[in-house]
């Protein structure tokens, strides 16, 4: 498998690192868990998009003035 990986030209990793295996956890969920907010804020459910798009036309028609 190293000898596919040198193939690359990159240097290949010769020891255990100094990351953990649970700080590395810890960061990939510290990570998802900004990640998960930022697409939070940003999605529109098909529900409120649909709304949008119904209020949108009423807003396009002229009131009656006798209502």
């Amino acid at each position: 498998m190293n000898e596919f990986l040198k193939t690359s030209g990159k240097k290949l990793l010769t020891d255990p690192g100094k990351t953990s295996h649970q700080e590395a956890i810890e960061k990939a969920n510290l990570e998802y868990d900004k990640f998960r907010a930022a697409e939070d804020k940003k999605y529109i459910s098909d529900f409120d998009r649909e709304m949008k798009r119904i209020i949108g036309k009423e807003d396009a028609v002229p009131k009656d003035d006798n209502e």
